[in-house]
């Protein structure tokens, strides 16, 4: 009996190899970078939700078809998402991103209550700027309730839903 050169037995031993791990695919994780997201129980704006996702929740993706996404969230619920409301790259944000942008802009370490006060309207700080910069009142009114009025989620939604939007699209 003629044996299998060594060489044979190592190319056979990668081929196996390969063909196993090629069979195995890696789990993508993406995180959703919108203010509000709906995990839904198929492909259409229409199906059941069966979450409401937060921003910067990460999602493993299960399937990918055409603009949805399949994916499971850290407690297992499986579910449909627009893609365009994930990212790849963990969104960086969430409560504090209004005080860490104001850090950037000062190019100094302003407290966490200073620098999203500052953004929800003048604070001391803020003030004196204005008053040294010779802002007038009535701009700083202006900025006040341009900072002070909110669009609830609903309303987002239903203008997205109107206008075919989003997941909304055609």
């Amino acid at each position: 009996m003629r044996r299998q050169p060594w060489w044979a037995l190592w190319v056979g031993t990668v081929i196996v190899t390969v063909g196993v791990f090629s069979s195995i695919t890696l789990a993508e994780t993406v995180f959703v970078q919108a203010k509000t997201a709906k995990l839904r129980a198929g492909k259409t704006s229409l199906d059941r939700v069966v979450a409401d996702l937060k921003f910067g929740e990460a999602l493993e993706v299960l399937k990918k078809e055409g603009n949805w996404l399949e994916v499971s969230t850290a407690a297992g619920v499986k579910g449909w998402i627009f893609a365009n409301k994930t990212t790849t790259t963990k969104p960086s944000g969430g409560d504090d991103a209004l005080a860490k942008l104001g850090k950037s802009f000062r190019r100094t370490e302003a407290s966490e209550v200073t620098a999203s006060a500052g953004a929800r309207g003048l604070d001391k700080a803020s003030e004196t700027y204005a008053n040294k910069a010779g802002i007038t009142q009535q701009h700083r009114d202006a900025v006040d309730r341009m900072t002070a009025y909110q669009i609830a989620d609903q309303e987002v939604e239903d203008f997205l839903k109107e206008g075919g939007l989003g997941e909304y699209a055609k």
